[in-house]
């Protein structure tokens, strides 16, 4: 099993106009949040919990992207950093479980569905 990578922009605000709450920017609430999420759900040793200093998704706060070898990488944006940390944490297993990262649309969480801006191909392998 290859391990998944889950990327959440630091400097993402609460929303477009709220950047941070007692000096803490939305996009840093919500990795503490996954933090707390994937320890609960013993996943702190398959997801890779990347914090990045920015994905260029201002306008729609929070931005994230979960990845691994081998497998689609999906591409979030609107991502709620007060209520999203249990079901990007329930998302993060589905696609750790899964093969090639293909979880069913129907199987992922609402507002999984609901931020998914693209699936994207795996990478090709060199021959």
């Amino acid at each position: 099993m290859s391990q998944t990578t889950l990327f959440v922009c630091s400097l993402c605000g609460f929303s477009e106009k709220e950047r941070s709450r007692n000096g803490t920017s939305g996009g840093q609430h919500l990795i503490q949040q996954l933090q707390h999420e994937l320890d609960s759900r013993n996943l702190q040793n398959a997801v890779n919990l990347q914090p990045l200093r920015c994905m260029a998704g201002c306008s729609q706060p929070c931005s994230v992207s979960v990845a691994a070898p081998n497998k689609l990488t999906f591409v979030l944006s609107g991502v709620s950093p007060t209520e999203s940390a249990a079901d990007l944490s329930e998302f993060c297993q589905q696609y750790t479980d899964s093969a090639d990262g293909r979880v069913p649309y129907r199987d992922r969480p609402a507002p999984i569905r609901k931020a998914t801006a693209f699936v994207l191909p795996p990478l090709p392998q060199n021959s």
